[in-house]
């Protein structure tokens, strides 16, 4: 599918799209706009997925409290198989520390 972008096969813009389109598709397929899933779902908008999740959960904002990292990776690994990828979830796991140091610096 080609909302975005038309008659453009830049590959970084292609990536964009994609990140744009379906970072809301959830790999059971129960997500938005089309409902589809596991693969395929383009991965870098399965990658996407965490990272949004993630930021959106240490994060605070008007209407929550921030969660804390271990309470965030504990959110995330419940949801690996049915929200997530589990493969991208086990790779974010084994980075967890590194991610939690970049992102708090």
């Amino acid at each position: 599918m080609r909302l975005l972008i038309q008659n453009d096969d830049t590959p970084f813009l292609k990536m964009a799209e994609d990140i744009a389109l379906y970072h809301h598709e959830r790999w059971n397929g129960k997500g938005y706009p089309l409902g589809i899933k596991h693969t395929t779902i383009p991965l870098s908008a399965r990658i996407d997925e965490i990272a949004d999740v993630y930021d959106a959960l240490v994060s605070e904002r008007v209407y929550k409290a921030a969660s804390t990292h271990n309470e965030a990776l504990e959110i995330i690994y419940a949801e690996s198989g049915c929200h997530f990828d589990p493969t991208i979830v086990a790779a974010f796991m084994t980075k967890a520390e590194e991610i939690k140091v970049i992102y708090h610096t």
